[in-house]
């Protein structure tokens, strides 16, 4: 299944399809073709081991990147500078090609230092004033509460035989000192706050430890008056405050010379850094080149995918360098590469290609799912969440998720939501107003009430046996899908005789068609000819896939692993299979539990809302309707994927494609 076929046996919907490149030319031109290949974006290049790996001669071009060190520093440089290091592709694209390798790398190391020198030195000044205030500030709460200490601290703290601890007290602590009256100390308060008493208390040199341990019981903090304090608290204050004044204005200053040296700087760093960025991931490129080394000149050699309709344009814009040849080819010629996949959807299936992505990718030349994904999952989710007023919201809200912030998300909210609407519509739901739209239906349109009635009990069974025979009609589409695409890429064995071939087929069909004959019409199709030929056989032949595929391909019936060892194991899997179909169609019961679901919760929020009286029951409607677009919203979005990936995805999808990735500047948001 996974082998090269011809271009007739590929299918190229919403594929984009590719043209191999090879470039070959004097290794003095190798900067400017990297550099023209990466200022397009649009060239994938293989591997050199890849590329060259069957030309006698050719070796892998492998060099440190030299860019890489001082790319590191001037991104820390500008990160210190608080600028945002990004890459402007404007100070590239204004210059020359030719020109963008102007500077050398020692250009870049002399700015870099310059650069951070200057700042560093006033980040420097900046920190140590920080300190500075931060120190003053610190010494001067403690002394606003000691104002009333009129006694010199050089004098206080310098005194041989008393001891003098500054701090504050608990109330509660401080009115438990009547306890300790006998103690040889004196606690004099000098401020009050909410919770505790500022002072300090007084004592002998030597009662000072068992002073000391009475206060630690009674939670006293202690403030240490920092050594740079000389003279009385009132002086000391008044020359912390002049010092805070002068740092904060020193301060001021020093940051505006920062400022006026990032704007000095800024567009230059800018310039600079981008084009140090655009060098450094021209030079990682040269992993893909491999070089033929001879007496007088080098080679080098580069191969990769481009779209076929820019392949010309292409060629032509590498062919004006000198000494460069370019040839474009099928997409097929080089049978050693695989080329990769590049997905091209219209509007409404694009933003589901991340949801394939996740899965995998299709191989180059198969069938891209992402139109069926999109239709789908919309179709799913709109059934299952049905409201005409939050499709609406779902529509609006999606719409400018992507349209301010580009989430990939929003668009497919978006479109979910003109689903969620169609289906809204026809169950006459508006925000959970179930009869909004009946006077439409009965009045305008004369019909006799809505299309669809999901709130009456006797059409509970109804709504769960639609969702199921909804998933039978996906899963047997899935299954022709995998037919039409096994027999395309002319792999027969897939496509006849597995589980989601023919048999698979003609065995899932015959068992639904005999079922549903018996419960709705009576009669009874399972006769023993009926088994046999359309339920025993097909299973027989899903069990011998293998041995049936060799047979076709002229290899014997013998399976690789032995006869044995495959009838011994095969059982098992034929199990798992028929098991899987079942439980397959059976998960499409969630489909419509959440149809019930759905207009159940709203029933609930209306029923608060009576609760609640008139005045608040708009506030609980808005909010009820919040909150199920919010949860339930986001449950029946993974349960439609689950879907997708488990009961559809595996039927007919290999997700074993390689992704097209153009060489470019990483962050150029091309």
């Amino acid at each position: 299944a996974g082998s090269r076929l011809p271009e007739k046996g590929r299918i190229h919907m919403s594929i984009a399809k590719l043209a191999l490149v090879n470039i070959v030319g004097d290794m003095k031109s190798l900067d400017d073709v990297i550099i023209r290949c990466l200022d397009r974006g649009d060239f994938h290049p293989e591997p050199s081991q890849q590329a060259a790996g069957g030309i006698r001669g050719f070796t892998p071009l492998s060099e440190e990147n030299p860019y890489t060190d001082a790319l590191q520093k001037l991104t820390d440089a500008g990160v210190a500078a608080g600028l945002n290091p990004k890459y402007m592709p404007e100070y590239v694209r204004s210059d020359k090609l030719s020109r963008v390798a102007a500077h050398s790398r020692q250009y870049y190391e002399d700015f870099y230092r310059t650069f951070s020198e200057g700042l560093g030195a006033l980040r420097e000044r900046m920190n140590f004033l920080q300190g500075e205030i931060d120190q003053d500030e610190a010494a001067l709460l403690i002394l606003s509460h000691l104002a009333e200490l009129d006694v010199d601290f050089d004098e206080l703290f310098t005194c041989k035989y008393i001891k003098v601890r500054l701090g504050r007290l608990p109330l509660d602590s401080y009115q438990k000192l009547s306890f300790y009256a006998g103690k040889p100390f004196i606690f004099k308060s000098f401020d009050a706050e909410k919770d505790y008493r500022w002072g300090a208390y007084f004592c002998m040199a030597e009662d000072a430890p068992e002073i000391d341990d009475i206060f630690s019981s009674l939670y006293f903090e202690r403030m240490r008056v920092p050594a740079f304090i000389h003279g009385t608290p009132e002086t000391a204050l008044t020359r912390l405050r002049e010092e805070i004044a002068t740092n904060r204005e020193q301060l001021a200053a020093a940051k505006n010379q920062f400022q006026e040296l990032v704007d000095a700087q800024r567009d230059r760093y800018y310039k600079l850094y981008t084009r140090l960025k655009f060098l450094s991931d021209s030079f990682d490129m040269r992993k893909y080149v491999s070089v033929l080394k001879r007496e007088f000149i080098d080679v080098f050699y580069i191969t990769g995918f481009i779209e076929e309709s820019r392949a010309d344009d292409f060629a032509k814009s590498l062919r004006l360098l000198a000494d460069v040849t370019v040839e474009v080819k099928p997409d097929d010629s080089d049978k050693r590469l695989q080329p990769p996949t590049k997905l091209k959807n219209g509007w409404f299936s694009r933003p589901f290609e991340m949801f394939v992505e996740m899965y995998g990718l299709p191989a180059y030349g198969d069938f891209d799912p992402t139109p069926f994904v999109a239709f789908t999952y919309s179709l799913l989710f709109g059934v299952m969440f049905g409201d005409l007023g939050q499709g609406l919201v779902l529509v609006l809200g999606g719409w400018l998720l992507w349209r301010f912030k580009r989430f990939q998300i929003g668009a497919v909210v978006n479109r979910i939501g003109i689903f969620s609407c169609i289906f809204g519509t026809l169950y006459g739901s508006v925000f959970g107003f179930e009869e909004l739209l009946t006077p439409f239906y009965t009045n305008v349109l004369g019909l006799p009430g809505k299309p669809i009635e999901v709130m009456a009990p006797e059409n509970t069974n109804l709504i769960l046996v639609a969702a199921v025979a909804l998933g039978v009609v996906l899963i047997c589409t899935c299954i022709l899908m995998d037919i039409f695409v096994s027999l395309h890429k002319r792999d027969y064995e897939r496509a006849f005789f597995s589980a989601n071939g023919v048999a698979g087929l003609v065995f899932y069909g015959a068992v639904l068609f005999g079922a549903v004959m018996m419960f709705l019409a009576g009669k009874n199709y399972f006769t023993h000819l009926y088994v046999i030929l359309l339920i025993v056989l097909p299973l027989a032949v899903i069990l011998l896939k293998e041995p049936l595929g060799n047979l076709l391909r002229g290899l014997g019936a013998k399976p690789e692993e032995g006869m044995g060892a495959y009838l011994t194991v095969a059982p098992f899997e034929l199990f798992e299979v028929v098991l899987s179909f079942f439980s397959n169609t059976m998960s499409f019961l969630r489909v419509g539990g959440f149809v019930l679901s759905h207009a159940g919760m709203m029933a609930v929020v209306f029923t608060l809302s009576e609760m609640v009286g008139n005045a608040a029951s708009p506030a609980v409607i808005i909010i009820g309707n919040l909150f199920v677009m919010g949860m339930e919203g986001l449950i029946v979005g993974i349960q439609v994927l689950r879907l997708e990936f488990y009961e559809m995805f595996s039927r007919y999808f290999d997700g074993d494609g390689k992704p097209f990735s153009p060489v470019t500047v990483k962050g150029a948001g091309k």
